[in-house]
């Protein structure tokens, strides 16, 4: 993988991409994550909760692309030039350059170094932030069929999207609380309530895995609730706002928790 910082090849630094394969596949983490909604949301209206849906209620939030290098020296000189010269040119990127695309980005946190200084070489672990994250259109065309769906979209075939485990859709949600200076009794009203389904997406390749994670996000963020059908006999309404982190594991596979919110 070739990554730059405002156009600028990070090898000229003596930085290589740096994969901590226990964690992730790449050296850049963030990339396929779909930030959270901010704004309002939901309005409750004590009997119910209402979602904002529509194209105009739906802003997502920015999000942190991490990228990790390793910088090596021929010597204690070079190998501290180089690193500061990396920690400057981090300091001033606003474009950072990937296969998959260029992020505008502004270094707001902490850059690490885990130094390994008798060797002349640094681990250094970079945050940016991207604030202007943007959707791709959706492209893909629903082939439908009996097995999960959503919105007449195959999990499996249009997405390689395969549910490997549910949590909390047979739990129920709080009771919608209510301002009053009385005792409040009513049980009946609840919240909409969140499940979230443990997902893989397989593809052929990590560029693959890109663009069908970028279509299966503009789907979930499509103006409007979303129906998840799971069976014949189960299916729900339901809506995102949590966003997502989604990790590369694999070059064939990514790992992701698809948190939904359900309208009761």
């Amino acid at each position: 993988m070739t990554y730059k910082l405002d156009g600028i090849d990070i090898s000229i630094w003596g930085a290589v991409p740096y994969v901590d394969n226990a964690q992730e596949c790449i050296a850049i983490s963030g990339l396929f994550d779909l930030p959270k909604r901010k704004g309002t949301i939901e309005y409750n209206w004590g009997t119910s909760v209402e979602p904002f849906v529509d194209e105009d209620d739906i802003e997502l939030d920015g999000r942190t692309l991490t990228l990790k290098v390793c910088i090596k020296g021929s010597s204690s000189s070079d190998y501290l030039k180089k690193l500061n010269d990396y920690k400057l040119a981090c300091i001033s990127c606003r474009n950072l350059w990937t296969e998959f695309g260029e992020f505008g980005v502004v270094m707001k946190d902490v850059l690490d170094v885990e130094e390994y200084y008798e060797y002349c070489m640094a681990i250094v672990t970079t945050k940016f932030w991207q604030q202007d994250f943007i959707l791709s259109k959706l492209l893909t065309l629903p082939s439908g069929g009996s097995d999960s769906l959503l919105d007449g979209y195959s999990m499996a075939r249009d997405f390689g999207i395969y549910i490997a485990s549910r949590k909390d859709d047979k739990s129920i949600s709080k009771r919608i609380e209510v301002s009053t200076t009385s005792p409040y009794t009513q049980m009946l009203y609840r919240e909409p309530r969140d499940i979230t389904f443990t997902c893989t997406m397989i593809g052929d390749d990590l560029q693959s895995l890109y663009s069908k994670i970028t279509q299966f996000q503009a789907l979930c963020m499509r103006s409007g609730l979303r129906t998840l059908k799971l069976s014949e006999t189960e299916s729900f309404d339901l809506y995102f706002k949590d966003g997502m982190v989604v990790k590369p594991t694999l070059e064939t596979l990514l790992k992701f928790d698809l948190k939904c919110r359900v309208v009761i």
